[in-house]
């Protein structure tokens, strides 16, 4: 077997094996995304906030260094890091308050009008009867565990756990710090709200109430987040491989999960006519320069509910082969 060959079944896999995740996601019997988008919406129900900013920080480097953007050093196909990071501004800007370095939440549920970090995370465990439901529960709260003390260690810096060590609400109430992750020299600063002087991306709403931050997968939101910032800049943008690398810590194997984006609607996209679907060039041989794809912000896509809509662009891509 070719090792082109070999690698096309290794993506066909790879996409059924996501087709299928979200599939049972859809069909969830405790309608866990349904309630989880319910519970941000409640979350966020009282605010007038239109979207929410990052520093330019969380996602990009300044110069080109050896320094890797927290936002791409969460990427982990597995975790929840990036997603709880990004979900956690997100309540520091809609929650109210003239502290929006406290993030108001448990860790687990206290009383039926609570909403906790566990309602905000989704999981692949299937509910059931008597214990089964309870394993789900805890699962959502191991998951958000995992990734809120993800975000203390020392190379992210986001938050910090302020009952850390006690048997009992050690992940409740975790202070954020600067989005723009750890400080050269000095202790982290308390979390504030980015004001119109500084350099944001901004992120509309319902890129999380419909519930883009659940089922796009990490390297699709850092590549998005990336371009989202590049478009306020200067739409179509165009970036490098070299400068993806150096300035977003973003490897081409993420980028090229920006057909995600593209065919959910989230994305335009502008390639040169002599680029092949397998990424080769027409009149490489005789000098002739391939042109960058061009990319450009489709705003309107983000009003749809994900879930579906992502389904929809993997079955197209799994039947195109």
């Amino acid at each position: 077997m070719s090792l082109l060959t070999m690698a096309t079944k290794s993506r066909a896999s790879r996409l059924a094996r996501r087709r299928a995740a979200l599939a049972d996601l859809e069909k969830g019997r405790d309608q866990g995304y349904a309630k989880t988008l319910t519970a941000l919406g409640v979350l966020s129900g009282k605010s007038t906030t239109q979207e929410i900013r990052l520093r330019a920080e969380f996602i990009s480097v300044t110069q080109p260094s050896s320094v890797v953007p927290p936002a791409a050093l969460l990427v982990n196909s597995r975790g929840h890091a990036l997603r709880v990071a990004l979900l956690a501004l997100f309540i520091a800007q809609t929650q109210g308050g003239s502290a929006p370095h406290v993030v108001h939440l448990p860790l687990s549920a206290v009383d039926v009008n609570t909403i906790a970090w566990e309602d905000l995370l989704l999981t692949q465990a299937a509910p059931g009867a008597g214990s089964t439901s309870r394993l789900v529960h805890e699962k959502r709260a191991g998951s958000a565990r995992a990734a809120l003390k993800r975000l203390t260690m020392p190379d992210v810096s986001l938050l910090e756990l302020p009952l850390s060590g006690k048997p009992k609400g050690g992940y409740d109430q975790v202070r954020l710090f600067m989005d723009t992750g750890p400080r050269a020299v000095g202790a982290p600063v308390s979390y504030t709200v980015p004001d119109g002087s500084q350099d944001v991306v901004t992120i509309p709403m319902d890129f999380f109430l419909k519930g883009w931050v659940y089922v796009l997968e990490d390297s699709e939101i850092i590549t998005y987040l990336m371009y989202r910032y590049l478009c306020a800049k200067n739409s179509p943008a165009h970036i490098t491989a070299e400068a993806r690398n150096d300035r977003f810590g973003i490897k081409p194997s993420s980028w090229e999960q920006y057909w995600v984006l593209a065919s959910s609607g989230l994305l335009d996209v502008e390639v040169d006519e002599g680029r092949r679907s397998n990424g080769t060039y027409v009149g490489m041989g005789s000098g002739a320069t391939p042109q960058p794809h061009r990319f450009t912000l489709a705003d309107a896509g983000l009003g749809v509910d994900a879930l579906p809509t992502v389904l929809a662009a993997l079955d197209r891509r799994i039947a195109a082969g």
